[in-house]
């Protein structure tokens, strides 16, 4: 069901997947620590470990999206390529969807580690760090 998605996107879904499986990684450690062994089991965590993620999230926030953005020129690049000197708009709707599609994978990674780091936030009663600016 995902697959015609993903090989629409071309090359760089590749990155754009392993960007969420680690996404995927780091939230479920983070759900496990701070959701399970910190608000209800009660296992004391220093403030260093509660807010971990603060150094890790940023990434997703900025990475995904350049990937994505990556992803949309090298497609718009490909229909042009594509033309050849003629109006071909099977080329032209190829490289479009790789543009579109690393787009929405791109931030959609992004918005979710966005939201989830502002949950961790919360959770952990820290402030978040300004965006762009990763926590010591």
């Amino acid at each position: 069901m995902l697959w015609p998605w993903f090989e629409a996107g071309g090359i760089m879904m590749w990155p754009l997947l392993v960007c969420s499986i680690l996404l995927t990684g780091v939230l479920i450690e983070r759900l496990w620590t701070i959701g399970i062994l910190h608000l209800l089991i009660g296992w004391k965590m220093t403030s260093e470990q509660l807010k971990a993620h603060q150094r890790v999230l940023p990434f997703f926030a900025e990475v995904p999206p350049a990937l994505g953005l990556l992803g949309t020129v090298l497609g718009v690049v490909q229909s042009f390529h594509l033309l050849d000197g003629k109006i071909n708009a099977d080329a032209i709707g190829s490289g479009l969807a790789v543009a579109c599609t690393t787009t929405i994978y791109g931030i959609g990674i992004a918005v979710v580690a966005a939201v989830a780091g502002h949950v961790l936030n919360w959770l952990t009663n820290q402030e978040a760090p300004a965006a762009g600016v990763v926590a010591s």
